[in-house]
């Protein structure tokens, strides 16, 4: 039988490698702790967003309902505590209509709105016609615009494409869009490719009512404040609607002749809805948005769905 002597040296080495082994196995059940738990939170905040945007698709089937209207209690309700959502409707025409720019009083009217963000007129100018020649049939310049002339020297031959914009974030591949994008980074609240190219006065924010009507800035905040009613907020139940012209005109401080030059830019009734449901599970939120048309009498009740975004 051989025994075999271990040194003092040699028991001190054995107890070093023990050591290094307990804190292997401490780091490997510390990161396994660590992952499971950073698993379970992510699947916890998965299963409340995806309850908050079922949540928000119920307020879109209410709001979608043929007899609901803007305003409605039933488009905010609490189902229980912490679960709950609430639906704004207003019309997806309270913006300026980015296809008809091709007319001069839209493009006027656009670049008079862009003043007010803060961009001088000549940046405005240059986004607001080059937009324009965007969506011409032609190849012919602007003053301030941008053919294909301009695009190829920055390697993109196939611009512009001289068709109406299907959705507002193609507008950022638009010559000047990146100086109104750095001024006003909400700019996309404030134009749209659907509707019937007029600007809706009962849903129009105060900087669109400024740019189409030309009146003051202090008669158009006026005019909002008159609209949105004593809580101040758009879309409740205490909302001024206005069906006759005339009061609009007096409230907006215009002459018969000033109303008669704009009158063809602006609508009371927006034929398309603007809905947003906002689906709430304790502080997790989800949004929803519909934009719909009211049908055709031919077609039947209710609304046909134009398209969905989701926030």
């Amino acid at each position: 039988m051989k025994i075999v002597f271990f040194t003092k040296r040699d028991g001190g080495f054995a107890l070093l490698l023990v050591m290094i082994a307990i804190m292997t196995l401490t780091l490997i059940v510390a990161g396994l702790w660590e992952s499971s738990q950073s698993g379970w939170e992510e699947n916890t905040l998965d299963r409340a967003r995806f309850q908050a945007g079922l949540l928000a698709e119920s307020g879109l089937a209410v709001a979608l309902h043929p007899e609901t209207e803007p305003g409605d209690d039933a488009l905010r309700h609490e189902l229980a505590p912490g679960r709950s959502f609430e639906v704004l409707i207003t019309s997806e025409e309270a913006r300026i209509p980015v296809n008809s720019l091709t007319e001069e009083k839209w493009r006027d009217a656009t670049v008079q709105m862009m003043e007010l963000w803060g961009l001088d007129a000549a940046a405005a100018s240059v986004a607001v016609d080059s937009l324009a020649d965007w969506v011409d049939s032609d190849d012919d310049v602007l003053p301030n615009g941008a053919e294909n002339a301009y695009y190829s020297g920055l390697d993109y031959p196939e611009y512009p494409e001289n068709v109406p914009f299907t959705d507002v974030e193609q507008m950022l591949f638009v010559a000047g869009m990146d100086q109104v994008a750095k001024m006003q980074p909400m700019w996309r609240d404030y134009f749209t490719v659907f509707g019937d190219g007029l600007v809706d006065l009962n849903a129009a924010p105060w900087e669109v009512v400024v740019a189409i009507t030309g009146t003051t800035e202090d008669s158009a905040r006026n005019f909002v404040a008159v609209r949105n009613g004593d809580d101040g907020i758009m879309g409740t139940i205490d909302d001024n609607e206005f069906d006759d012209p005339g009061e609009i005109q007096a409230l907006l401080g215009l002459t018969d002749s000033e109303w008669t030059e704009i009158s063809d830019l602006v609508t009371l009734v927006g034929g398309v809805r603007r809905i947003e449901s906002k689906g709430r599970i304790g502080e997790f939120e989800e949004t929803r948005i519909v934009l719909a048309q009211e049908r055709a009498e031919s077609d039947g009740d209710g609304y046909l769905v134009l398209a969905r975004f989701r926030e």
